[in-house]
């Protein structure tokens, strides 16, 4: 009998230990892992930031016909250092809100933290992260890009025409023809066939509610650095609305142009933007994402290459850059 009992007495604890393994609470499973940099197509992106040696960034990437979108984190140790990300990708207007995280990790080599890939959705999307490198949590660093539709000029003096056409495309509004558009703007009836900036606002203001933001344009001034500054952020508020701007170049001095224009002026359409957050909130965007209707294709640029060497003098020869903007 007593070996009875200690059998019994110790199917007992055994059967207590195990039913205390059942119930101890589940560990939360980790948000994101680090990977090794992904092979990347259409991005919009943050300035590459410098913390301690160790760079770091965040984008935007679309697939290959810009219907979806992920945001991925990507940081590059100068040496062996830790580090850490809080990301988030949400939409304007509504939609997913996606946010993730990588764990601290301590290594010299590149890496990456992203999410999923999900559907693209107007008005615009963004992605911020804060890495965390050191010790010491970084300024957040943000992307926005919108759900572009790039068109081509169909014309060689219609760039006019065809930004415009992106911009409403882009916003959603079914873009109605190049030839009609260029009716509107008088293209055909000024010297040279050129477009007037002071045109553009009533021709994209006809195809829009009036109870949506309404486009006007202007001239920065931008020797004066307090005015080009607040230039810069009227730009980044129309984009944060969703809506494109229109900008007047100078194209032979783009770096995607192979060729010498000095009096050849053109229009791109700004979509996007990447740099960083400040502790009040502002947003200081040191690189644009922008639609060349040339042949629809896209570029990411300095805003000071865009705004100071490209734009700077191309509408009335003084020290100004003309946009459309809301």
């Amino acid at each position: 009998m007593p070996v009875q009992r200690m059998v019994r007495a110790l199917l007992t604890i055994l059967m207590g230990a195990a039913l205390a393994v059942i119930t101890v609470p589940a560990l939360p499973a980790q948000a994101g892992i680090w990977h090794e940099y992904p092979t990347t197509l259409n991005t919009t992106c943050s300035e590459t930031r410098v913390h301690n040696g160790t760079a770091y960034q965040v984008c935007l990437e679309f697939n290959g016909n810009r219907t979806q979108v992920r945001a991925v984190a990507f940081i590059n140790p100068g040496a062996y250092t830790n580090f850490q990300v809080n990301l988030r990708l949400w939409f304007g207007g509504g939609g997913p809100d996606i946010s993730d995280s990588c764990p601290t990790m301590t290594t010299n080599a590149s890496r990456a933290c992203y999410t999923a890939f999900t559907d693209l959705r107007r008005p615009y999307v963004v992605t911020e992260a804060k890495f965390g490198i050191a010790g010491t949590w970084q300024l957040p660093v943000r992307a926005l890009d919108m759900r572009l539709s790039a068109k081509q000029q169909e014309r060689d003096n219609w760039c006019g025409p065809g930004a415009v056409q992106t911009t409403l495309a882009t916003i959603g509004i079914s873009a109605p023809p190049q030839s009609e558009l260029a009716d509107k703007l008088q293209t055909g009836d000024t010297l040279f066939g050129a477009t007037l900036p002071g045109r553009i606002p009533a021709a994209i203001n006809s195809y829009i509610p009036a109870s949506d933001w309404q486009y006007k344009w202007e001239e920065i001034a931008v020797s004066n650095g307090q005015t080009y500054e607040a230039g810069i952020q009227r730009i980044v508020t129309s984009l944060s609305r969703g809506r494109p701007v229109m900008v007047l170049v100078i194209p032979g001095k783009l770096p995607w142009w192979n060729s010498s224009t000095p009096f050849l002026r053109h229009y791109l359409t700004i979509t996007g933007y990447g740099g960083v957050v400040h502790a009040d909130g502002s947003v200081h965007p040191t690189t644009f994402k922008v639609a060349d209707p040339a042949d629809a294709s896209e570029h990411s640029i300095d805003v000071d290459k865009l705004l100071l060497d490209n734009a700077n003098l191309a509408w009335n020869g003084i020290d100004s850059a003309a946009i459309v903007r809301t």
